[in-house]
């Protein structure tokens, strides 16, 4: 080899899937270009089921059990961007984590930039998501087609409307995918990033009942929507619309996603390591006083681990309760209709994969490093296992407690006519034993996957199969469709069977409990140094 040419070789943490093929300083037309470095930093990520799961949810949202009525294209085109305010937020999310979550281990931020330029490593991270973006949006188009044929929809394939929805997907995939990349560069800790990002998701999905103005960069894909609905409240039917996009709207959205786009690319090239980055500080030596507390909380210490926990229920409760006092003619004037407005999306959708980001950042330390090898020497997996449920539990049972407190201040203030119904205490017990089995399987899950943010993801794919299942009146299937059932998000009143909610509750967390001390017992520890 010349004289010239040194070899970089860089160890496994640090990202040896995403530059130890980088060759020599002096081979420039070696190095690939920046997006195919976030590909390769994306290898055994499994993105490519993250892409198949958000597509499969969007076919059962879209065309499981849908009736001829004359309206079916347009149906699905106003119900695109329904289910992914959510799914596509989320999916997006997922993956900015991961891209931007390599640059915050060890020294990656001052190496990468000796490597390539930090606006080049930006805009590969930019064109990374914006080809996986456009991977999904042209499937799923293919199948609002392809179904839509085979289901004999009437009238011709919009195709005009459809190109508008695929575009304004784009748009809107791509202002959350900057948000996000932006959150996950100041947190260095991706709990608050994507924490910041499911409150956000929430918001604009709750927004979007209310108005389909871009309130926030959650909300653009609502307001760049080519069907409208108008609801006459006194027959109480929808009627759908081929509707123009204004260019106040339009304007909105390029703004959004210029301005994001700009302000990461200045924070990206223009920060050093330490200046922005929350969480980045040097770590201070914990007091005695902490000595009395278990492991496992201590090594939460300093993490803004309440931030999702009080906000989110809180953001909830706040736009179910405007929801539930502007619309007196549809809903009553009742306790149990205010639960269903404060917890309806909050039981359906958010609340477990909160329990999937508690257990991620659990199972986060014992991922990095050599820690794998250095806790099994001074605990047993049975003791591990058991600490990481315990303390998933105690906090999940907060946060049911926090949610219940906000629900009965709220209907003191609004003076709901009547007493609390009695079996809303017995919803909240339930709901601490699904919030049990559910931490117990993501629990297992954080533990299984090395990544933080594909467990996450699993926990909204389980959310979205369970509201299925729960639907097939087979809630006991799935420690996520327990959760639905047992909150009773749909009906605080409805039919609530305890005895087999406690027996599927306990069989989900001794069976994941098990699972997990076996695999930590007879798999190979894989160590990163």
């Amino acid at each position: 080899m010349k004289k010239n040419q040194e070899i970089v070789r860089i160890s496994k943490p640090c990202g040896v899937q995403a530059i130890s093929w980088i060759g020599c300083l002096g081979c420039p037309r070696k190095r690939p270009h920046p997006p195919l470095i976030e590909f390769k930093k994306s290898r055994h990520k499994h993105f490519s089921l993250l892409l198949a799961a958000a597509i499969v949810l969007n076919y059962f949202y879209l065309f499981h059990g849908i009736s001829p009525d004359q309206q079916e294209w347009y149906n699905v085109l106003y119900g695109l961007p329904v289910i992914n305010t959510l799914i596509l937020s989320v999916l997006m999310a997922v993956i900015a984590s991961q891209s931007v979550d390599m640059e915050h281990k060890r020294a990656m931020w001052n190496l990468l930039p000796t490597l390539e330029s930090r606006a080049s490593i930006y805009l590969g991270k930019f064109l990374y998501g914006f080809i996986y973006l456009t991977i999904f949006c042209s499937l799923q188009m293919a199948m609002v087609i392809l179904m839509g044929v085979h289901l004999g929809f009437a009238g011709s394939i919009p195709f005009h409307a459809i190109g508008v929805t695929f575009l304004a997907e784009l748009v809107s995939g791509m202002i959350v995918y900057q948000v996000q990349c932006l959150l996950s560069l100041l947190f260095s800790s991706q709990f608050a990033a994507l924490s910041v990002g499911f409150g956000g998701t929430l918001t604009g999905l709750f927004l979007a009942y209310i108005s389909t103005k871009a309130w926030t960069p959650w909300s653009v894909l609502f307001s760049l929507s080519p069907v409208g609905m108008d609801y006459d409240r006194a027959s109480r039917t929808a009627t759908l619309f081929l509707r123009p996009i204004t260019v106040p709207e339009i304007l909105t959205a390029l703004l959004y996603l210029v301005g994001f786009f700009l302000l990461g690319l200045y924070l990206f090239t223009k920060t050093e390591q330490g200046e922005l980055l929350a969480g980045a500080h040097e770590p201070r030596v914990s007091h005695s006083v902490h000595n009395g507390l278990p492991i496992e909380l201590i090594k939460l210490k300093r993490n803004p681990l309440w931030i999702p926990f009080v906000l989110i229920p809180l953001i909830s409760a706040v736009i179910g309760t405007v929801n539930f006092t502007q619309n007196q003619d549809v809903l009553k004037n009742t306790w149990g209709d205010l639960w269903t407005q404060q917890s309806l999306f909050l039981g359906m959708f958010f609340l477990a994969p909160l329990v999937g980001i508690l257990c991620s950042l659990l199972w986060r330390m014992e991922h990095q490093g050599s820690n794998w090898n250095l806790i099994l020497t001074v605990t047993t997996p049975a003791k591990l296992v058991k600490d990481k449920w315990l303390t998933a539990s105690f906090l999940s049972v907060l946060s049911i407690g926090w949610i219940a407190m906000i629900y009965l201040f709220t209907g003191k203030i609004l003076g709901l006519p009547g007493d609390v119904p009695e079996l809303f205490w017995i919803r909240m017990v339930s709901a601490v034993l699904c919030l049990a089995a559910i931490t117990a399987v993501q629990s297992m899950l954080s533990m299984l996957f090395h990544s933080f943010a594909f467990p996450i993801a699993l926990a909204f794919a389980g959310s979205f199969a369970g509201l299925e299942l729960t639907a097939k009146g087979a809630y006991y299937a799935s420690p996520y469709s327990m959760l639905i059932y047992g909150m009773g998000s749909t009906s605080i009143t409805g039919e609530l069977n305890f005895p087999v909610l406690l027996t599927s509750c306990c069989f989900f967390i001794l069976a994941a409990l098990a699972v997990s001390v076996l695999a930590l017992k007879r798999m190979d520890v894989r160590t990163h140094v």
